[in-house]
């Protein structure tokens, strides 16, 4: 039984494969693909997790991996190299491998288990994950014409997702995280809205957004742990003039 457990993150990893190579030249319509590639991976996850469906565990060690993959077919359209649309791949597949690997430890052997791996993990894939919603996000909202209220209604419940799952993993009771979840899907659904309007392109309002959820999730975990000081606040402003500066002497302005 832990056998099949233990080929969890292998099985992840060639179902995620087979969706990029068939996306490169779709034999079926790329939806369908995209499908059975996300649902092969919610039942290959469900069963390492046992199905235990009434737990916010479960949904969490579910819902991060499947969002950074699903999030990820959004660019893996918008590139138009195939190198590029290759570099994607394989930093997808290698993360997911790497958290699946990481979540049999946890549940199934865990005196394997690193301490804080997941946690340090799910922030990485969580900022990736918005990273990406937002590259497709803005992508949809310039080429397709998407309402911007329908896709700030989207982004409100994935970030709440998103920001809840982060102080959860970091042992931040529900009650006291449920706040900090409902301010930072609102601060940043009004970012992404108010990102839409700047003549940039959806490359550079996604990193933009990013670095915002970035430094929001770590000074809110960081407040909600009783562990903000000064240093870290320091820390986190550095980070956040250093990368806006990056972003905007690299980005080209309409």
């Amino acid at each position: 039984m832990i056998l099949l457990h233990r080929i969890s993150s292998f099985g992840v990893a060639c179902v995620a494969v087979a969706g990029f190579l068939l996306l490169v030249f779709p034999p079926f319509h790329p939806y369908l693909i995209i499908f059975c590639t996300v649902f092969f991976s919610f039942l290959i996850l469900g069963r390492l997790l046992a199905w235990q469906i009434r737990t916010f565990q479960f949904w969490h060690l579910l819902g991060t991996p499947l969002l950074l993959l699903l999030s990820s077919f959004g660019p893996f359209f918008l590139l138009e190299r195939t190198m590029s649309k290759l570099a994607l791949s394989v930093l997808v597949v290698a993360l997911l491998f790497l958290f699946v690997e990481h979540v049999f430890s946890f549940i199934h052997l865990p005196v394997a288990y690193q301490p804080f791996t997941l946690e340090y993990l799910s922030g990485l894939l969580h900022i990736l994950s918005v990273f990406f919603l937002s590259v497709l996000g803005f992508g949809l909202s310039l080429f397709l014409q998407t309402p911007l209220w329908l896709l700030s209604l989207i982004f409100f419940f994935i970030l709440f997702f998103i920001v809840y799952g982060t102080l959860w993993v970091g042992k931040v009771d529900s009650q006291y995280a449920k706040p900090y979840a409902f301010a930072g899907a609102v601060l940043t659904t009004e970012l992404f809205a108010s990102l839409s309007f700047l003549p940039t392109g959806f490359y550079t309002n996604a990193a933009f957004l990013a670095l915002g959820v970035y430094v929001f999730l770590g000074l809110s975990r960081a407040h909600a742990m009783h562990k903000l000081s000064k240093e870290v606040l320091r820390r986190y402003l550095i980070v956040f003039v250093a990368l806006t500066t990056l972003i905007i002497l690299t980005s080209q302005w309409v």
